[in-house]
């Protein structure tokens, strides 16, 4: 079988230009996302029909009504190279910086569409009250802790990652791009946003990790080094 060398995924600087564009299309009706654009490197993630956008500093911290928020954006529109067509691109914020973009092929999005070609008509919001399918998930991998040991753990933030075709859970969010995460085998991994190795296991499973970490974040640094 032949393998063309020459193919990618689409990188971080095709959706920071994507991001770009967008945040200064959107600035008359959304000037708090341009005010947020670019804190925070960033990487980027792939599920079957997202890009997963985290950044390694916090960044929005506006709030609507009082409470954080996460909405889907309507109205944007791409030049889908193969139809020449207009095609709408949802998108999904969280304190007014993208965290998601939703697309058929993710990891081809930067060759499926002309990122200079975007376009908005009829641009709509729809705040979503936030459920987490994947806390599902985790909860069944932990099934085997008590209350006192899951209370130790960020499991309401998680989220599903994929990388290399294997699929990872955030259990501790060190809020620096940095996380200890769980497969759906129970074995644990630090994900280290700034070594080239972003996966490492470290523990053959959670109750191992527990016998480490008793709720101090710090004493899990040597993992990250």
């Amino acid at each position: 079988m032949m393998i063309n060398i020459f193919q990618r995924k689409t990188k971080v600087k095709d959706i920071q230009l994507f991001e770009l564009k967008t945040a200064a299309l959107i600035a008359p009706e959304f000037p708090e996302i341009k005010e947020y654009l670019g804190k925070g490197t960033l990487k980027i993630y792939f599920s079957k029909s997202d890009i997963l956008l985290l950044r390694k500093s916090t960044t929005g911290e506006s709030k609507r009504n009082g409470k954080f928020n996460f909405f889907e954006l309507s109205g944007i529109y791409l030049i889908e190279k193969k139809t020449q067509k207009k095609k709408e691109i949802k998108l999904f914020y969280q304190n007014d910086v993208l965290h998601q973009i939703q697309v058929d092929k993710p990891e081809t999005f930067y060759k499926d569409y002309d990122l200079n070609s975007i376009t908005k008509k009829d641009l709509t919001i729809r705040n979503i009250e936030f459920e987490n399918p994947d806390l599902k998930t985790v909860s069944k991998i932990l099934s085997s802790l008590n209350k006192e040991q899951l209370e130790l753990l960020d499991l309401e933030s998680t989220f599903e990652i994929e990388i290399d075709q294997k699929f990872y859970y955030p259990i501790l969010d060190f809020e620096n791009g940095n996380y200890i995460a769980v497969d759906k085998k129970g074995k644990i991994y630090r994900l280290n946003h700034d070594n080239e190795q972003d996966i490492k296991e470290i523990f053959k499973n959670v109750h191992e990790f527990l016998e480490v970490y008793k709720g101090i974040k710090s004493d899990l640094e040597i993992y990250f080094e």
